[in-house]
């Protein structure tokens, strides 16, 4: 297969807003927060069992509520939500802007934008103990090629390749979280060029700051998709890797609406 990955064109959009969310104060949260939160979610909640998955649902739920609420002009409490045919959580009646989440560990990341459909994804980098187990589920075989000769020339100096499979691992949930059909079997038929993703969180490292989170520091990572019908859903696909807190790996994906 050839690894000419072509040009990596990296528009961002100018109302594309992104937001880092801090998980603390466990105890405290999840009543602190429910009132901004629906019935439906306060229902979860208390399904919940762990003191830091209660947290971690109630923080994140909250923040998206809060900023769902000022871009419609409604208290946090009255945005509705609904689900779409592929269950892609959505706005009732699928008005803008377009959101996603993701949280793991003490972190969680929200991403909306009523002009693009958006993606993001946040991982802790010790998420998976054995990540080589699950290469061939997640990777192309060109990616697990590249993984392959990482962990045989990096040798202590720059990050692990363990490490790089969370990140490309991110990298392709954001993709499939903006698109919206699950990742399914289509994990594999997509690849990311390990070599830029590499690069790239060598760039980033020491780079995060959660005040000042932008999408604009990312870097674009290029990719390419097997599968022709994949490859079609996936045209306008802007890929990009986001600097994160030590110890994890943040993406984010956007299309073109429609």
């Amino acid at each position: 297969m050839s690894t000419d990955w072509g040009a990596c064109h990296f528009v961002m959009p100018m109302s594309l807003a992104l937001q880092f969310i801090r998980i603390t104060d466990a105890s405290s949260a999840p009543a602190r927060l429910a009132s901004r939160l629906s019935a439906d979610e306060r229902f979860r909640l208390g399904a919940l069992h762990k003191e830091e998955d209660r947290a971690r649902f109630a923080v994140v739920r909250a923040t998206l509520r809060d900023v769902l609420g000022r871009e419609l002009g409604v208290p946090p409490d009255r945005v509705a939500f609904e689900v779409d045919a592929q269950c892609r959580p959505r706005l009732a009646g699928g008005g803008s802007p377009d959101f996603n989440v993701s949280h793991s560990g003490d972190w969680g990341l929200l991403v909306y934008s009523p002009d693009v459909r958006v993606g993001v994804d946040i991982e802790r980098l010790n998420a998976l103990a054995e990540p080589r187990s699950s290469w061939d589920v997640c990777l192309h075989a060109e990616e697990q090629r590249a993984l392959l000769m990482l962990s045989f020339t990096l040798s202590g100096h720059g990050p692990r390749a363990d490490e790089i499979f969370h990140w490309v691992w991110s990298l392709k949930e954001a993709v499939f979280k903006a698109l919206g059909t699950g990742l399914q079997d289509s994990l594999t038929a997509l690849s990311v060029d390990v070599d830029a993703v590499v690069r790239a969180v060598t760039a980033v490292e020491g780079k995060f700051d959660a005040g000042v989170p932008s999408a604009s520091a990312g870097y674009p990572i290029p990719w390419r998709a097997d599968d022709p019908a994949l490859a079609e859903a996936l045209r306008g696909l802007e890929l990009s890797l986001l600097p994160a807190p030590a110890g994890y790996s943040a993406a984010l994906a956007w299309l073109p609406q429609g």
